[in-house]
């Protein structure tokens, strides 16, 4: 089974031609329609490549989800030399992407103005060189534009076959980040370790109480048409900065999270079993009462969170499902389970009695039966 890796980098835009980008897109997304076009203007060189890694692109370089049809602005998918750094390469000479490990530098040729030579930053290098020792290869590249910049994928790649588990299963319910990401390591019809894992939400509340009162104060200012005055701008810019910042918190829990529970995964050789139920949390969220700009960022990065933890357990062999455990029903006798107060549940019928979150492990207990 091929697993996959990706790493986004930013490119210099002074040296890559953003209109000629957007041409490569475009063929793309023509290729992605099964339609082959031959520009005058473009080098026959960029145009072999571009369709020859497509090619492979579509048989091996499967990331996550395949691009629908109707997908309009496709990222160029190219071939990657590798230079390392006893001077051996591996690929294909004339690709458009170059990654010399020997000097430390990434070329691009025939995608920008002229040949790039861009100095590779470390912590590119370091991730490179993880992917490289895990026993990965990175053979294509996909080049295209983020937020009207250009920016370069590189792809990891390697062939893994899932392990075969032991004793242990280690269940992950998906909750908004207002209740947080819940696990539990499962073993002999015991619950053996459990834990809710999310975001400091006081601090969270507190960023986005700013961000509220600073926009009022910004609608003010463009009430009265002063918003281009230096004050405005300032406004605006510190506006931005704690969207950005709020996006960033829930990234960057959802990518730490990921990678906590894979390597647990790995340390006990436990199947993963996920219940992602993000829909259902955002009608509990909204049957809460919460404002829906409130509830977008409790649920924002969750979708990455879940692509992310499946990422990392398809590039580590770590053997992974996704099944349905619920929440509000009695995993004892399967009677509709009762709410009190401190989101614990209780049924009435049978008396089984539980935190809401950590009913899906118990469900888990009985399909392990």
């Amino acid at each position: 089974m091929k697993a996959h890796r990706a790493l986004l980098a930013g490119l210099p835009r002074g040296d890559c031609d953003i209109d000629y980008i957007e041409r490569l897109m475009a063929l793309t997304s023509q290729a992605y329609r099964n339609h082959e076009i031959w520009v005058p203007d473009l080098p026959k060189t960029i145009q072999h490549q571009l369709y020859g890694s497509f090619k492979n692109y579509m048989g091996s370089l499967v990331l996550g989800t395949i691009p629908k049809r109707w997908f309009v602005r496709a990222w160029a998918p190219l071939k990657v030399l590798r230079v390392y750094g006893d001077g051996s390469m591996k690929g294909d000479k004339s690709a458009p992407v170059v990654l010399d490990l020997k000097n430390n530098v990434i070329k691009i040729r025939w995608v920008c103005k002229n040949e790039v030579s861009i100095p590779m930053p470390d912590w590119v290098a370091d991730w490179i060189n993880v992917r490289l020792r895990e026993g990965g290869e990175i053979k294509f590249a996909r080049i295209g534009l983020k937020g009207n910049e250009p920016h370069l994928a590189l792809i990891a790649e390697r062939e893994v076959e899932p392990y075969q588990s032991g004793e242990y299963v280690l269940v992950v319910d998906v909750n908004s980040w207002k209740y947080g990401i819940s696990w539990g390591l499962v073993r002999d019809g015991k619950i053996v370790s459990y834990k809710q894992e999310g975001l400091n939400l006081g601090r969270y509340y507190g960023l986005y109480d700013e961000l509220i009162r600073l926009g009022e104060k910004y609608g003010e200012l463009k009430r009265s048409g002063l918003h281009r005055t230096t004050e405005g701008r300032k406004l605006w810019r510190r506006i931005k900065m704690l969207h950005a910042r709020l996006y960033a918190i829930t990234r960057d829990k959802a990518y730490f999270l990921a990678s906590k529970l894979v390597r647990k995964a790995l340390k006990y050789r436990a199947s993963l079993v996920i219940d992602d139920m993000t829909e259902e949390s955002r009608r509990g969220l909204l049957e809460e009462g919460l404002p829906r700009d409130v509830i977008k960022l409790l649920m924002s990065n969750l979708r990455r969170f879940v692509h992310q933890l499946e990422t990392l357990a398809k590039w580590y062999g770590v053997p992974y499902k996704f099944k349905r455990l619920y929440s509000k029903k009695c995993p004892v006798c399967e009677h509709e389970l009762t709410q009190l107060p401190g989101r614990i549940l209780v049924c009435s019928n049978c008396g089984f009695k539980a935190p809401r979150d950590m009913v899906p492990m118990y469900w888990a207990l009985r399909e392990m039966e």
